[in-house]
């Protein structure tokens, strides 16, 4: 079997998965650019992995299989995820289908490089090409994907993006990993395994999302139509919000009062105009960029600086700065 046919074999099965998810993705949350760097960043995490590998098998007294089935898969995992956990913590990804698409894209990158590195340190058989293209790596993409959806999950769960999201993903990332290593069955059955079960786990994940982001969108919007139909009534100060602000009066300069209320508006009008622009991805139009929206978003950044750090703590209850509501306005940016 020549070699371009043997990489194919070995490489075909994960970018068609790949596409798969990418087509899936009915809200087309991420962007072509930024699947393109995740396969990018794969292919470099496992040149990392490579790296890292040789020097340790070197340095521990360990034969290659121990150490494939052990602290390999620790130390792929970790690499693979380095950008994935970039992208949480950065609320750059806020939906499991987005944090899905992109770490399989990560972990297809990563198992061409390797497939492609194994092909020439030895000749693969055919069925043993095929193993690697439908087994390895699916099975890296998936690893990756699965540690995106919990960590995730898990951050909006605890509101945080430290060890308690982190760590119980990277646990079931190496734990996928490290036991189709160890293959407690046939190669072959494993294989046939992975290809059911991780299709089956991404649609049910990414019904969830979709679940998710619908009734996100829609109390999001009516909230923040109503706050912004009040403050462009005037009706402001016969509101909550306007009652707390003035109480702020006492603790800020007017001119910082006033500062927080254009915030406010500010922000309740990107929000709509965030959710508006995913409803029309969804219905299938495309959205060019906004250049007043992206002049808004200017605008919001020297306000929050404006007001400084105490003032945007006494605004919290009114502001929703968590994952979703963050990675809305870094979506304006990036369309």
């Amino acid at each position: 079997m020549s070699f371009p046919f043997r990489i194919i074999l070995t490489v075909l099965p994960v970018i068609t998965f790949l596409v798969s998810l990418v087509f899936l993705d009915s809200y087309k949350l991420v962007r072509l650019p930024a699947v393109l760097l995740a396969l990018l960043l794969g292919c470099g995490a496992a040149f990392a992995s490579l790296f890292v590998n040789v020097r340790l098998l070197d340095i521990l007294p360990w034969d290659y299989v121990t150490y494939a089935r052990s602290l390999g898969p620790v130390v792929e995992e970790i690499l693979k995820a380095a950008y994935l956990v970039f992208l949480v913590r950065s609320k750059r990804v806020a939906f499991p289908v987005d944090a899905a698409i992109l770490g399989f894209t990560i972990g297809a990158g990563f198992a061409v490089v390797e497939n492609v590195y194994f092909l020439n340190a030895c000749p693969l058989s055919p069925f043993a090409c095929a193993l690697r293209g439908f087994g390895t790596a699916v099975m890296h993409g998936g690893a990756t994907a699965l540690f995106g959806i919990v960590a995730l999950s898990l951050s909006e769960r605890y509101v945080t993006t430290g060890w308690k999201a982190l760590l119980p993903a990277l646990g079931i990332a190496f734990l996928l990993h490290s036991l189709f290593n160890i293959l407690l069955i046939s190669p072959a059955l494993t294989v046939v395994g992975l290809v059911i079960v991780l299709p089956l786990v991404f649609l049910v994940a990414f019904h969830q999302s979709e679940k998710t982001l619908r009734n996100w969108i829609g109390v999001g919007l009516d909230t923040d139509a109503d706050l912004l139909a009040i403050i462009n009534k005037g009706g402001i100060s016969d509101s909550h919000i306007g009652k707390y602000l003035s109480s702020l009066k006492e603790h800020f300069p007017p001119e910082i009062v006033a500062d927080m209320l254009c915030l406010l508006r500010l922000h309740a009008e990107l929000s709509i105009k965030a959710k508006g622009t995913l409803l029309m991805k969804e219905a299938g139009f495309e959205v060019p960029p906004d250049p007043e929206a992206i002049a808004k978003l200017e605008e919001l950044k020297f306000l929050e600086k404006s007001i400084g750090k105490t003032g945007m703590l006494a605004m919290a209850p009114f502001l929703r700065w968590r994952t979703r509501d963050l990675w809305q306005l870094h979506m304006i940016r990036m369309k």
